[in-house]
């Protein structure tokens, strides 16, 4: 029997916007895949919403390539299966008003780059990335700090 391997990563995220923002009402559902990966790894990542605006994750290998970008709506969370052994960089962009012909939100409010993170598979392990946001008052939002991927259609 397989054990898992986990890893529970806390990001707090600082920035001041409000959580009154208009919500479009044609946003996505909480898992729509906008870039996907043939997944059939073993890895397993977690990602637990508990910001007041919705994010899409990008996965990335570790030379910046987009392999998954989801989309996960504010107070909820995803699973994305499938994750083949390697090193990954996972980018968050955080805002309002999805255009996914630009592969990012018409109003922009933070893009966050995690640590990167490790998949790894042997007979009787295999890797779980638990990652929850929250948010706090101030903000930490330095644009031109890195790259976001490239993820538009």
């Amino acid at each position: 029997m397989r054990q898992k391997t986990m890893c529970l990563v806390i990001l707090i995220l600082l920035f001041g916007v409000s959580s009154t923002q208009a919500r479009p009402a044609d946003r996505p559902e909480t898992g729509t895949y906008i870039r996907d990966m043939h997944r059939d790894g073993d890895g397993l990542l977690v990602i637990y919403n508990n910001w007041t605006m919705d994010t899409v994750a990008v996965l990335t290998d570790r030379w910046d390539k987009p392999k998954v970008a989801v989309y996960l709506r504010t107070k909820d969370a995803l699973e994305v299966e499938g994750i083949r052994d390697g090193e990954y960089s996972l980018y968050f962009t955080i805002g309002n008003g999805w255009n996914s012909s630009a592969g990012d939100f018409e109003t922009v409010y933070n893009h966050v780059l995690f640590p990167p993170m490790v998949f790894e598979t042997d007979d009787t392990d295999y890797t779980i990335q638990e990652v929850e946001l929250q948010e706090a008052d101030a903000t930490n939002f330095v644009p031109g700090r890195f790259s976001f991927p490239d993820i538009s259609s």
